[in-house]
C-alpha cells in the first residue's frame, strides 16, 4: 500500500506524516515529498489506517486489502495547532510568503487582534531592521533597514512607499495610520525599484484591507483605558445580490487625552487626540472571470496630542530658564491640528484566457491638514509655527499578470501619477527672541511688548510621472528560477514658491530679527519657479533555488531611485537655488533564504549590503533648513525571523542589525562623513509568545506579549546627543478570553508596562530643543461581538 499525504488547503506535500494501522504495530512516516509506503498482509480484508500530522486533523479511513499494490492518497485539513499560511502580493499577484524571493514580512488580521493593535505604527513594531514614530498625527515615520527621510516639509517624499489596497502614497501625512478592518499589512524591505517602483529604496508598506464577501455578519467593539481613552469601532457586511454584490462599512471613533500635561490651562483643553473616520467598500462579481472592487473612506482629526516639551541644550539654557520635566510643558500659544481626508478607488480584475490576469486600478486622495503651536514650549513668548498641507493625487495602473504555477511567468503594466502638493508655513518670532537675536546676530535691539516678525512660505509643488514595467521569471530547472525586472520612469516636477516676511516696525524702520533666519524671496505675482525632470531605468535580477519542497535561498540585485525634490520651508538663499536637490540612486545586494521544516516552525532570513549615491538630506536646526544630497551612503545588514506553534503555544521571534553611514557627505563647511544616518537603530529585536488555556469546553483563555528592543538612533544627521533617541525595551501585553466559536471577547491590555521612556524625535533650536517623548504605560479594556 503507498500514496501521498498532502494539505487539503493547498496540495503541499506534508513531511513526516505518521500512516498506522490502527490495532497493530504497522506504521511509517512521509518522505520529503509526502510520500509513503507501507507492507500490509493481503488476509486482513480490511484495514483501519489512522493518518496523524501535528497541527492537522486526524484522518481514520477503512480500506480493502485486494492482494495487489493499492494507492491510497490522504489530504489533511489544518487545525489551530500549526502556524498559517502566509499569502504576500510581493510581487503584485498573491503568493505563499516562503515562495517568494524578496524580504518581506506580513502582519495578519489575528496578529493585529491578539496585540491589541489600532494604528499602523504599532503594528509594525515586530519588523526586523524597522523602525516607526510619529511626533504628531499626521507625521508617521517609517525607517527600513536604516533608511528613512526626514519628513519636516512637503517638499520631501518618503523613502519607503506607502501602499493602502494597491494605492501610492507619496508622503506620511497623506497616509491614513488608524487600522480597522485589515486583512494584512505588508512590509517588503529593500527597494523593490520594478513592480512598486516609485520612491521605494527604502521598502513598501502595503496595508490590504478585507474585501466584501457574500455574506451578512458585522463587529462591535469597544476600547477604554486611562489618559481617557475611549474608542469605537464596528464593521458591517452584506450581500446586496447573491453571489453577485456585497457591501462592506466600517467606522472608528478614537478619544484620548495627552499624555504630556501643558500647565496653561488654556493650551492644554486642546492637548487630546480626537479622531473620526468610516470606510466603505463594494465587491461585484458579474461572472466567474470579472471582479470590480471600489472603496472610498473619510476621516476627520478635530484634535491631536501634544508631544513635546522644552529640552536644554548642550550648552546650557539660552533662555535662562529649566528644561521641562517628562511629563509637562507650559506653551503660551495652544497646539491646534485639524486634518481631513477622503478618497477611494476602483479596482477591476478580469481572468483572460490562459490563465492571465488583467487589473486597472484607478484612485483619487485628498488629505488636508493645519497644524500651529508654540515653538518653544515655554512660558515666555519666543517663536511660533504653523503649517497648512495639502495633498491631491489620481492615479492610474494598469498590469497583465500570468499564472505563477508556469514555467514562463511575468507581470507587466503601465502607471500613471498626477499629484498636486501645496503648503504654507508661518514661522514667527516673539518679543523674547530679541534679547537673543542680539547675541546671534551681534547687533542691538530695543524691547517691544507686541513685537512680532513673520516668514511666511507658500509652495506649489506639481508632479507627474509616467512608468513602464515588466518583470519574469524564468525556471531554469526544476530547482533553479531565474527573474529579472525593469521599470522605465519620466518624472516631471514643478515647483512654484514665495516667501514674504513681514517686519516689526520702529520709527519707522524694521526691526529685522527675523533676516536671521529668511529673506524674501519671489511674491504672490512673481514667485519663484522652478523644475525638474527624471527619467530614470530601475530594475532588479535575482536567481532562487528550491533546495527542496520546504527549504528556498535566493540571490538578488535591485536598482532603486527618488526623484529630485524641493525645499518648501523657511529659506535664507535669496537666489532660491537651495531649494532644489537632485535624485537619490540605491544598489542593494541580497541573499536571503526562507524555511519551513514542517507545519509548525518557519525560520526566514537575510544579508544584505546597501550602496547608496545623492541620498537627499536636510541639516534641520531650528529654522535653519537646508537641503543637500550625500554623494555616498552605504551599509551592511542582516535579519532573521522565526515563528514556531508547539501545542498551545505560539511564539514570534525576529531581529535585525545594520550599520549605515555617510562615507561621502560634506555639507557647505562642515563634514558629516562617517556619521550614522537618522532614524537608523543599530539593532531591532522582538519576541512575541502567545499562549491560550482551554476553559472548559466552550470557552478559551488567551495570553500574550509583546516585548520589542529598538537600539539607539539618531535623530538628525549631524548626530546630536541630547535629542538622540535612546536604546529601549517596550513590554506590552494582554490577557483575553473568548468562546470558541468566536462571538465575542473581553480583553485587558496594557502598553509599555515598564513605562521605559526615550525620544521619539528632537528638533535643535538656538533657544533650546524641543524633544517629543515616547508614551508612557497605557492600560485598558477590549470588548468586541460578532455577528454572523
Amino acid at each position: 500500500m503507498k500514496g501521498k499525504v498532502t494539505r487539503a488547503e493547498n496540495g503541499e506535500p506534508l513531511v513526516g506524516a505518521a500512516v498506522e494501522i490502527k490495532g497493530t504495530s504497522r506504521g511509517t512516516i512521509t518522505d520529503l515529498k509526502g510520500q509513503y509506503e507501507l507492507r500490509v498482509p493481503n488476509n486482513l480484508g480490511e484495514l483501519n489506517i489512522e493518518v496523524k500530522f501535528i497541527g492537522f486533523k486526524d484522518i481514520h479511513k477503512t480500506v480493502k486489502v485486494t492482494g495487489v499494490n493499492t494507492q491510497y492518497d490522504f489530504q489533511m485539513v489544518s487545525n489551530d495547532l500549526q502556524l498559517p499560511d502566509v499569502v504576500v502580493s510581493a510581487r503584485r499577484v498573491e503568493e505563499f510568503l516562503q515562495k517568494v524571493p524578496v524580504a518581506a514580512s506580513v502582519v495578519s488580521s489575528s496578529d493585529i487582534e491578539r496585540r491589541s493593535v489600532y494604528s499602523t505604527i504599532e503594528a509594525l513594531n515586530n519588523i526586523p531592521n524597522m523602525m516607526t514614530d510619529s511626533w504628531v498625527a499626521s507625521q508617521p515615520t517609517f525607517s527600513i533597514r536604516g533608511l528613512a527621510s526626514n519628513f519636516d516639509n512637503v517638499g520631501f517624499e518618503s523613502t519607503v512607499a506607502l501602499y493602502i489596497d494597491d494605492v501610492y502614497f507619496s508622503r506620511g501625512f497623506g497616509f491614513n495610520s488608524t487600522l480597522f478592518d485589515i486583512a494584512r499589512v505588508e512590509v517588503l524591505r529593500g527597494p523593490q525599484g520594478t513592480l512598486f517602483g516609485k520612491n521605494t529604496v527604502g521598502g513598501v508598506v502595503n496595508v490590504i484591507s478585507e474585501t466584501p464577501e457574500f455574506a451578512n455578519n458585522g463587529q462591535v467593539e469597544v476600547n477604554f483605558g486611562n489618559y481617557g481613552f475611549a474608542q469605537f469601532r464596528g464593521k458591517y457586511n452584506t450581500e446586496l445580490i447573491k453571489n453577485k454584490l456585497a457591501l462592506r462599512l466600517t467606522g472608528a471613533f478614537t478619544h484620548r487625552n495627552g499624555y504630556i500635561t501643558d500647565l496653561n490651562s488654556v493650551s492644554n483643553g486642546y492637548n487630546k487626540t480626537i479622531f473620526g473616520g468610516g470606510r466603505g467598500s463594494l465587491y461585484y462579481k458579474p461572472n466567474d472571470k470579472t471582479r470590480v472592487t471600489a472603496r472610498f473612506y473619510y476621516g476627520q482629526d478635530v484634535k491631536g496630542e501634544n508631544t513635546f516639551v522644552y529640552g536644554s541644550t548642550e550648552d546650557g539654557n539660552p533662555l535662562g530658564i529649566p528644561a521641562d520635566t517628562y511629563k509637562s510643558t507650559t506653551s503660551d500659544v495652544p497646539n491646534t491640528f485639524e486634518r481631513q481626508q477622503f478618497g477611494g478607488s476602483v479596482k477591476a480584475e478580469f481572468d483572460l484566457k490562459q490563465g492571465r490576469t488583467l487589473t486597472s486600478i484607478t484612485a483619487y486622495n485628498n488629505s488636508d491638514d493645519f497644524y500651529l503651536g508654540d515653538n518653544d514650549l515655554t512660558k515666555l513668548s519666543v517663536s511660533s509655527w504653523g503649517r497648512n498641507q495639502k495633498l491631491q493625487n489620481f492615479s492610474q495602473e494598469i498590469r497583465v499578470s500570468s499564472p505563477r504555477d508556469q514555467k514562463l511567468t511575468y507581470v507587466g503594466g503601465l502607471y500613471f501619477l498626477n499629484e498636486q502638493v501645496s503648503g504654507k508655513d508661518t514661522f514667527s518670532l516673539t518679543k523674547d527672541f530679541l534679547p537673543l537675536a542680539e547675541k546671534l546676530m551681534e547687533k542691538k535691539f530695543g524691547r517691544y511688548n507686541d513685537y512680532v516678525e513673520t516668514a511666511t512660505t507658500n509652495s506649489k509643488i506639481s508632479s507627474q510621472s509616467i512608468a513602464m514595467f515588466l518583470s519574469g521569471g524564468y525556471k531554469v530547472t526544476s530547482k533553479l528560477t531565474a527573474n529579472i525586472g525593469l521599470r522605465f520612469t519620466a518624472e516631471n516636477k514643478k515647483l512654484s514658491y514665495y516667501q514674504p516676511l513681514t517686519y516689526f516696525m520702529d520709527k519707522g524702520k524694521p526691526v529685522g530679527a527675523i533676516d536671521y533666519y529668511a529673506v524674501e524671496l519671489g511674491s504672490k505675482s512673481d514667485p519663484y519657479e522652478t523644475s525638474t525632470i527624471d527619467n530614470v531605468l530601475s530594475g532588479e535580477a535575482s536567481l532562487n533555488y528550491e533546495v527542496n519542497p520546504f527549504a528556498m535561498a535566493y540571490l538578488k540585485y535591485s536598482r532603486g531611485f527618488k526623484g529630485a525634490g524641493f525645499n518648501t520651508s523657511v529659506s535664507g538663499d535669496e537666489t532660491g537655488a537651495s531649494l532644489v536637490f537632485k535624485p537619490e540612486y540605491v544598489n542593494s545586494y541580497e541573499f536571503g533564504f526562507k524555511s519551513k521544516f514542517n507545519e509548525r516552525t518557519r525560520l526566514n532570513g537575510a544579508i544584505f549590503y546597501v550602496d547608496y549615491k545623492n541620498k537627499q538630506e536636510i541639516l534641520d536646526q531650528g529654522y535653519k533648513i537646508e537641503v543637500a544630497n550625500a554623494a555616498r551612503t552605504s551599509g551592511f545588514g542582516a535579519e532573521l525571523e522565526f515563528n514556531i506553534m508547539y501545542k498551545r503555544l505560539r511564539l514570534d521571534i525576529s531581529g535585525g542589525v545594520v550599520g549605515m553611514r555617510y562615507r561621502e557627505f560634506m555639507f557647505g563647511e562642515d563634514d558629516y562623513s562617517g556619521n550614522k544616518l537618522l532614524k537608523a537603530p543599530n539593532a531591532t529585536f522582538s519576541v512575541a509568545p502567545q499562549y491560550n488555556v482551554d476553559l472548559g469546553d466552550k470557552y478559551r483563555l488567551v495570553l500574550g506579549a509583546n516585548i520589542n528592543y529598538t537600539g539607539k538612533a539618531y535623530n538628525d544627521i549631524s548626530n546630536y546627543e541630547v535629542i538622540a533617541r535612546k536604546a529601549a525595551t517596550i513590554v506590552n501585553a494582554r490577557a483575553g478570553i473568548m468562546p470558541k466559536n468566536g462571538k465575542w471577547s473581553i480583553a485587558l491590555w496594557g502598553k509599555n508596562l515598564t513605562n521605559t521612556r526615550y525620544i521619539q524625535h528632537g528638533f535643535e533650536y538656538e533657544w533650546g530643543n524641543q524633544i517629543s517623548w515616547s508614551r508612557p504605560t497605557y492600560v485598558g479594556l477590549e470588548m468586541y461581538l460578532n455577528f454572523f
